[in-house]
């Protein structure tokens, strides 16, 4: 019984050594940690930054930096809590440099004391990591650009659009930096992809706007595709043609004398189409040039209100008489 007792009190003993060793060499630590802090120490700090008081009427044409990397000296303490503090310095850009064309630099030896002042008396500023920091500056500027849809329409069989599909609006006004926003000849839509076409369209899409032209405004996000669809029908005219380019004294005679004009219009219009809207010619010179034996039927007048046009036959035989 004593011998268990006698191991018991020597476990115990053991075990208070190491709490009063472990407990000692945290408050060493502690010390050590806290003399270190108090000593002052060189070293580079990441800061953030926002510019102002940029040149007259001149704006940012890219995102400038948001982090300005300095040399600086302070106790161990004052360190810790710069690079955690989150501070946000101030730098003026009233005068910058040019470099060339959008490009402007400047010195930063020339915003140290701006700087200091904002570090405090506890931080002193050895100088900056880069002698020089670049900026892209320009005039805000806005311009009017077309919408270009991106369409991919499939009409039931037999419909298509009577007239034309409308854009609304067919242009938008862009404003921004000027060097964005002379990047930009054209808007782009989203896709509009629609199958089994019969009524008509009124739909509502989004513009795209290019990736690379961040800082750029639209006066609309979105345009509105419409057009009339109805049922279309064949139909066709026999017409004489007009044969250019051909010789003086020279008799022609071709086989057939006439062409036909077969396409497709729209129910509502069918009335309003006659043989007068067409006009077909064939070029002999072309066909001389071409070293071929016949001539090409050519259609250079044709109603706006008809779709699918085509010409039989594509080529008429010819003979010439002396």
């Amino acid at each position: 019984m004593k011998s268990v007792k006698n191991k018991r009190y020597l476990k115990l003993r053991s075990s208070n050594k190491q709490h009063a060793l472990l407990l000692f060499l945290l408050i060493s630590t502690l010390f050590w940690f806290l003399t270190k802090l108090s000593k002052e120490y060189e070293t580079i700090v990441l800061y953030d930054v926002s510019f102002e008081n940029l040149p007259s009427s001149k704006l940012f044409q890219n995102d400038p930096e948001t982090q300005v990397a300095l040399y600086i000296k302070a106790t161990g303490f004052k360190l810790l809590k710069e690079k955690i503090g989150g501070k946000t310095l101030k730098i003026g850009l009233k005068n910058v440099g040019l470099k060339n064309g959008y490009s402007y630099f400047l010195a930063t030896n020339t915003k140290e004391n701006q700087v200091s002042n904002q570090l405090g008396n506890d931080v002193r500023l050895i100088g900056f990591v880069k002698d020089t920091l670049f900026f892209e500056l320009g005039f805000n500027k806005h311009k009017k650009v077309p919408v270009v849809a991106d369409l991919d329409l499939q009409f039931n069989s037999g419909y298509n659009v009577s007239d034309k599909i409308f854009i609304h609006p067919d242009s938008i006004t862009i404003s921004g930096p000027e060097i964005q926003i002379e990047k930009i000849h054209s808007i782009k839509t989203t896709l509009y992809k629609e199958e089994g076409i019969f009524e008509n369209i009124f739909s509502e899409i989004p513009i795209v706007k290019p990736v690379k032209a961040s800082k750029v405004q639209y006066s609309t996000d979105h345009v509105q595709i419409i057009a009339d669809v109805e049922k279309f029908t064949e139909d066709s005219f026999e017409l004489p043609f007009t044969i250019l380019g051909l010789p003086e004294n020279t008799n022609i005679t071709t086989y057939p004398s006439k062409v036909k004009v077969v396409f497709q219009v729209g129910l509502s219009n069918y009335k309003k189409i006659s043989s007068s809207d067409f006009s077909v010619v064939c070029n002999f010179q072309k066909s001389k040039n071409n070293n071929t034996k016949y001539l090409v039927p050519e259609l250079v007048k044709k109603s706006s209100l008809v779709t699918s046009i085509k010409l039989i036959p594509d080529h008429i035989e010819y003979l010439i008489r002396k």
